[in-house]
């Protein structure tokens, strides 16, 4: 039986040839099958937390300073931690202030990936945008990388709309839906992957 990431790798292998996307049909002939990152089984806090850090940073700086929160989060006890030993991390004002509203909201933090998989989007959404620090970006990631949603497409990602431009030119968001649908998150996934080709 095969398994979702073969599935979903025949599926975006036939829509792109049967609707002439030659350069994503060959990039997807070019590199191996794609499984979601099923890795993320801990607390959803921690989740938002390390997305938050990492955003805006290169994967290297990113995986340093989440080093240094993590190690202030686990060794001080919450009331501890304050804006200025999140700076000492390495953090702006601004993540520590977004990181400190996370750490203190009890509803995020009994949530676990499995208590959220009969949530539905609106749902979800709901309870995550309306968190300082949280935007559609990191909605759409928690979805992809922490619930493992199959379909999730990052409008406002610009890695995913830099490949998609390359790799399937000239085709709008409606399109992708329309065409990609349901694994639109493996379709992106392959698209940053497509850019570490270039």
């Amino acid at each position: 039986m095969a398994s979702k990431a073969e599935n979903a790798y025949s599926f975006l292998l036939k829509q792109s040839n049967s609707n002439q996307h030659t350069k994503l049909y060959k990039l997807l002939n070019s590199i191996d099958i794609i499984s979601i990152n099923n890795q993320n089984e801990g607390k959803l806090y921690l989740f938002l937390i390390k997305t938050i850090v990492s955003q805006q940073l290169s994967t290297s700086a990113a995986r340093t300073i989440w080093g240094r929160v993590k190690m202030v989060i686990n060794s001080n006890i919450e009331k501890d931690i304050t804006i200025e030993l999140l700076k000492s991390a390495g953090l702006s004002r601004t993540k520590s202030e977004y990181i400190l509203g996370i750490l203190d909201n009890q509803l995020i933090k009994s949530h676990s990936k499995k208590t959220l998989k009969d949530y539905s989007f609106n749902e979800l959404s709901e309870m995550l945008l309306q968190i300082k620090g949280i935007g559609p970006w990191t909605l759409g990631i928690t979805r992809m990388f922490y619930i493992c949603d199959e379909d999730v497409w990052l409008d406002g990602d610009l890695g995913i709309n830099k490949a998609a431009n390359i790799f399937i030119p000239d085709i709008d968001t409606n399109n992708i839906k329309e065409i990609y649908s349901p694994y639109r998150t493996y379709l992106s996934l392959y698209l940053w992957k497509g850019l570490d080709s270039l």
